[in-house]
């Protein structure tokens, strides 16, 4: 995945790789990471593919998405396929019928997301409310293909001068000042992930060349991972 749901304590690992931003969703704003301009993992900086945020250490299991992200969410499992017949990955439960190793774990994680996820959403919801939100029009023409990471907001960089966040900081204390600052110094991580994706795609990392007339099958793969072909 290539934009994925974070929550605050999350940040310090997040920023060093990989951009801090907000998603717009019909529900209000949500604190995103990210990790490529494809939704292909060979898009991501190699030296940041093993760090991976909650969500995706707790994948296969997920909070309910019709319910508020909290600790009374609903636990379900996204019914998904191996990406090949050898990824035979970690079972569930085990023969005495007994959670696994894996699955404890992978729960551990989805309950950390799950308990600071309200206060993750009250402080970006705080942020929205102060109208200093602006879209980053995260595009780039690459080789003969735009990629294009929809949907995503930043804090106008005139915001930080203003003091307009006095307030928030005194209701939400260090989660807030943490969020602040990071997004804004890892708003530098987009050029790695420009790099990287030209990368992949220069160097025919999805079966092919550059180009989709060129090569079909690679144009159907970045088509898959969200690329767009240029006219």
């Amino acid at each position: 995945m290539a934009v994925v749901p974070v929550v605050h304590s999350e940040c310090a690992v997040m920023a060093s790789w990989f951009p801090l931003v907000w998603r717009q969703r019909e529900q209000g704003v949500e604190l995103v990471v990210v990790r490529a301009l494809l939704d292909e993992q060979r898009a991501q900086p190699a030296v940041g593919r093993e760090v991976l945020p909650l969500a995706l250490l707790a994948y296969p299991f997920v909070l309910d998405p019709s319910e508020p992200a909290g600790p009374n969410a609903r636990r379900m499992i996204e019914d998904v396929f191996a990406d090949a017949p050898t990824d035979v990955g970690a079972t569930i439960t085990t023969q005495q019928h007994r959670l696994s190793r894996a699955t404890t774990s992978r729960f551990r994680f989805l309950d950390r997301f799950a308990l600071e996820a309200p206060l993750t959403g009250a402080i970006s919801e705080a942020i929205a409310t102060l109208d200093v939100l602006e879209p980053w029009p995260l595009q780039f023409d690459v080789d003969g293909y735009r990629l294009t990471v929809p949907d995503l907001m930043l804090i106008r960089s005139s915001s930080f001068d203003s003091g307009r966040f006095a307030p928030l900081l005194r209701t939400f204390g260090m989660p807030c000042a943490v969020m602040l600052s990071l997004h804004r110094v890892s708003l530098f991580r987009a050029g790695g992930l420009l790099a990287a994706a030209r990368a992949l795609i220069k160097d025919g990392g999805l079966s092919g060349g550059a180009t989709s007339d060129d090569h079909p099958e690679t144009g159907a793969a970045l088509a898959l991972a969200g690329a767009e072909v240029l006219a």
